[in-house]
């Protein structure tokens, strides 16, 4: 999913929202625990979002005592304002997203921080650019100007020592079919991505496409986990168990995908691809969500699920705002509160990974 420019977009954006009523006050589960449902800005369940509206609710959250309800909303904007009006409790976003949000609102925390870079500038296999500096006076696809791949490419381009107004022309080619014909024409001479519709586009190309190497491949992170302060406060045991459940999904995510795959065909047969035998289409699914769940369900650079060092934060927060990707002020005390993530992380993993993957 393409995220925005505005502060309450995000990418693969969710939220989670108590049952039974407008506030994040929800119904207690059999477990004494808060009944949650998780909100999905994604719209439609897929093998990209399978690890948490799918296998945790089934297997980590479930052991964990969580109850939660999958609820599939209408765009990332809608699940932000659920987190930011505290009617929502947690949402996972694009890091951009969860910056602006933070610095507009004190209501929300950033718990977790996800994954590497996931924004990419990428050519056709058979052209001869191989560095950005190469796209000068060139034209480059983007699915929308108001995406997070053109924010973010913008600066790459910028870090590069390029102006990303005057040394290219940027050129809304959408999605699938249509943006695949503007590469093979060669109306666009590279393009504005993210993995995921990258493995996508790159399929649907008649060459294949190559990524760019960038300095946006410096970041440390990508995506981030907010919660609502409110929310953080009075149900601090429940969001670090939670977090925990995506640490362990994220170690099946990397060990194991072919269960998550397997169990999204299974409870959802729409989302097999059309023609493919079983086989074939869990390695087809598998190659397509590689690279995206290496960076939204891994260990991160610090061996564990969500936490980056000071230095690290420090870092991400620098170069948003110096980027102009992130207008507002950001307190990095009051905005981050990376003990949940560094306590969520501690567990077993080996055991962890074999109850998840087990055969009930």
């Amino acid at each position: 999913m393409p995220v925005t420019a505005t502060a309450t977009a995000g990418l693969l954006l969710i939220g989670l929202t108590a049952c039974g009523g407008s506030d994040s006050g929800g119904t207690e589960g059999k477990s004494g625990y808060k009944t949650l449902t998780l909100v999905d800005g994604a719209q439609t369940l897929s093998a990209f979002n399978a690890p948490y509206d799918v296998y945790a609710p089934k297997h980590a959250w479930k052991s964990a005592g969580i109850d939660v309800k999958i609820q599939l909303v209408q765009g990332g904007t809608q699940s932000a304002q659920l987190v930011a009006t505290g009617k929502a409790d947690v949402s996972i976003v694009g890091l951009s997203s969860a910056l602006s949000v933070a610095s507009q609102s004190p209501n929300v925390k950033i718990v977790a921080v996800t994954g590497g870079n996931i924004w990419h500038l990428a050519v056709s296999k058979n052209s001869p650019i191989t560095s950005i500096s190469q796209l000068k006076g060139k034209t480059v696809g983007v699915q929308a100007l108001n995406t997070g791949s053109y924010l973010y490419n913008r600066a790459a381009l910028q870090l590069d020592g390029m102006s990303p107004d005057k040394d290219v022309k940027w050129l809304p080619i959408g999605t699938g079919a249509q943006a695949a014909q503007a590469v093979n024409s060669r109306q666009v001479a590279a393009v504005a991505t993210y993995d995921g519709p990258y493995e996508v586009l790159s399929g649907l190309t008649k060459d294949g496409l190559r990524i760019l190497p960038s300095p946006l491949d410096e970041l440390d992170g990508s995506g981030a986990w907010i919660v609502n302060a409110d929310t953080l406060k009075s149900h601090r045991a429940e969001i670090v168990k939670f977090i925990q459940g995506m640490s362990e999904t994220s170690l099946v995510a990397q060990s194991a995908p072919q269960t998550i795959i397997k169990e999204l065909f299974a409870a959802h047969p729409d989302t097999k691809p059309r023609g493919a035998s079983d086989a074939d289409a869990v390695t087809q699914t598998e190659a397509l969500v590689k690279a995206y769940w290496s960076k939204i369900a891994n260990m991160g650079p610090e061996g564990a699920y969500g936490v980056l060092s000071d230095a690290q934060i420090a870092k991400a927060v620098k170069f948003h705002q110096d980027a102009g990707i992130v207008k507002g002020k950001i307190d990095i005390p009051s905005t981050f509160d990376l003990k949940v993530a560094e306590a969520a992380n501690d567990y077993d993993r080996d055991a962890a990974l074999k109850a998840q993957t087990a055969t009930p």
